[in-house]
């Protein structure tokens, strides 16, 4: 297990890093993504910051925003507007980012909820908790390649804060589970951790510069957890937002979670670079150390079942693209 002394005593040091980071966290209006953002503003210099939330949320994240100016008046934050259910709003927030930076060197993303209530697609034909928690995290990802692979990338990180550890059977022949005999928001939420999974697997080998990190934060203290506790969930133990917030961090900007070391803060002393998975990402739990069933993982890529994986997943943005395309031409 990594401490809490060693995460804070590592985080203590991204002041040194170079000045001019650039970063992108969805869903850091509340919960994880929140605390994260805030610990890692505290001590980068001049770094660009760009935040993604829903209109609802837009005032009190501005607020954010606008105190983490005070805190940090080095850096410069900017907030989109956009609701990332909608695979076209991802897009937009990408375009967005890329008019305004050749690079990019963190990606960080936790939106996302269980569906209790029941199936409820979007205007796209997607269900949303899978959206928010895979389809548009993955859509953000392929988009953002060219900036995340620039050569002025310092250490190019990508973190998805989920399930890593949680991976488990799929819905082989209804990745989406469209059959209502399939669907359950538990099945939504082991589809999403296992696609994710093989899903960046499959991105990391095509990209070996990026590091890449599925995390698994444990039980954490914010509003999805008060939500859940509603309908029956109650794990032991749960804990702050910002303790969760500072191993976040850690995360995004030690060498431990690095796929070439030397690019941001060392590995602590008495620890090393983390196990990767087999498939070349870091799969990580809840204390900071490799996670994952190899057996099942290594099984679906046997069977190719992560090619298969990532093919679906090109199919759905294309039927998205197409279908947008088709709006348009309509008008």
């Amino acid at each position: 297990m990594v401490s809490l002394q060693t995460v804070q005593y590592s985080n203590a040091r991204i002041a040194t890093l170079p000045k001019g980071l650039v970063a992108l966290f969805i869903g850091a209006t509340s919960g994880i993504g929140q605390a994260a953002l805030k610990q890692f503003v505290q001590s980068v210099t001049a770094a660009r910051i760009y935040s993604v939330a829903r209109q609802p949320a837009v005032t009190s994240h501005e607020n954010t925003l606008a105190s983490l100016r005070q805190e940090n008046p080095s850096g410069t934050y900017s907030l989109i507007a956009a609701d990332v259910s909608l695979i076209a709003e991802v897009d937009r927030v990408v375009e967005i980012v890329k008019q305004k930076e050749t690079k990019l060197d963190l990606l960080f993303m936790s939106p996302g909820f269980m569906a209790f209530e029941g199936r409820k697609d979007t205007s796209e034909g997607l269900e949303p908790s899978m959206t928010t928690r895979y389809y548009s995290r993955q859509r953000a990802v392929e988009q953002l390649l060219p900036l995340l692979n620039s050569d002025s990338a310092v250490s190019p990180r990508i973190i998805s804060v989920l399930a890593a550890g949680m991976e488990g059977p799929l819905k082989e022949d209804d990745l989406d589970l469209k059959d209502p005999t399939n669907w359950h928001f538990w099945n939504a939420s082991v589809h999403a951790a296992t696609m994710s999974t093989l899903a960046l697997e499959y991105i990391s080998r095509e990209n070996p510069r990026l590091s890449i990190t599925h995390w698994l934060p444990g039980a954490v203290a914010t509003p999805g957890l008060a939500i859940a506790n509603k309908f029956g969930i109650n794990p032991p133990n749960p804990v702050s937002e910002e303790f969760a917030g500072a191993y976040a961090v850690f995360l995004a900007t030690n060498d431990r979670y690095a796929v070439h070391p030397g690019g941001l803060v060392p590995v602590p002393e008495g620890l090393e670079v983390l196990r990767r998975s087999g498939g070349g990402i870091f799969l990580v739990g809840k204390e900071g150390e490799s996670t994952g069933d190899e057996q099942l993982l290594g099984d679906f890529r046997k069977r190719h079942v992560d090619e298969a994986v990532w093919k679906f997943t090109q199919k759905v943005f294309n039927d998205y693209a197409a279908k947008s395309s088709t709006k348009k031409e309509g008008l």
